[in-house]
């Protein structure tokens, strides 16, 4: 019976040796892991740093074309009494430069405004703020909008913020939350003018009410990236308190 025992009980060397491969293969696959992101950093690395060295070229190019028009003009003062014709087609010509260039610099300025996005995510939980937080911003990363966020424990914090001054692209609407619930919320947003879109959030299957209260779209839950995707294209028209939607 004592050989039969021995036979059945594992020597605990073995048992440290399949606990050792097990450790092994799992700092293996966090290896392997690490290497993959490492790569894809890598990638988006290069990325940028290519697109800042195209800036950085067309700055050089445009720093030493002005270089140039500014000595055409220092050259053109001295002799500006005896070759007036030439000087005054040279003021005209840098005269335009300029323009050319601050019409260029305000649309890439109106192009980076363009990009921002600002969200209000209104929930009584704190898990599920973060959560929407995020799959919100997954799906504004893939629209490739720069995200801004705000947080609301309550429908009544939401108002507040407004009566601050606050403004935003869109509203995520939660239904049921204590002190102002999503209806009573949404009714005083319009009535004080506010012209967001406002996407409730709710598990309800009668909606009517919430819709009733002003929302534009409502969204089942669970959320994710792809429900929230088609409210991320709102003209910024509609955040302004007391203008008109687009």
């Amino acid at each position: 019976m004592a050989d039969e025992s021995d036979q059945e009980m594992q020597d605990p060397s073995s048992i440290a040796g399949e606990d050792n491969t097990q450790i092994d293969q799992e700092i293996q696959n966090l290896f392997t892991r690490l290497d993959e992101h490492y790569a894809q950093l890598e990638k988006k690395k290069e990325v940028l740093e290519n697109a800042i060295r195209s800036d950085i070229e067309a700055l050089n190019k445009d720093q030493n074309e002005a270089k140039k028009l500014r000595q055409g003009l220092l050259h053109r003062s001295g002799d500006i009494t005896s070759s007036l014709e030439p000087a005054s087609q040279n003021i005209a010509n840098v005269r335009q430069w300029l323009m050319n260039r601050n019409a260029l610099e305000s649309d890439d300025d109106d192009q980076d405004q363009s990009n921002n996005f600002s969200v209000l995510i209104v929930d009584d939980d704190r898990i599920v703020r973060e959560t929407n937080r995020r799959f919100t911003g997954l799906a504004g990363t893939q629209k490739q909008l720069r995200m801004e966020f705000q947080e609301a424990k309550n429908g009544k914090e939401a108002v507040y913020l407004h009566l601050a001054g606050a403004s935003f692209d869109l509203i995520l609407m939660d239904f049921q939350m204590p002190i102002m619930n999503g209806i009573q919320a949404t009714q005083l947003l319009r009535q004080m003018g506010v012209k967001s879109r406002i996407v409730g959030v709710t598990s309800e299957s009668d909606q009517q009410a919430f819709f009733d209260a002003g929302l534009d779209n409502c969204i089942q839950k669970p959320l994710n990236p792809a429900k929230i995707a088609e409210f991320l294209t709102v003209s910024k028209k509609r955040k302004r308190i007391g203008t008109s939607q687009a």
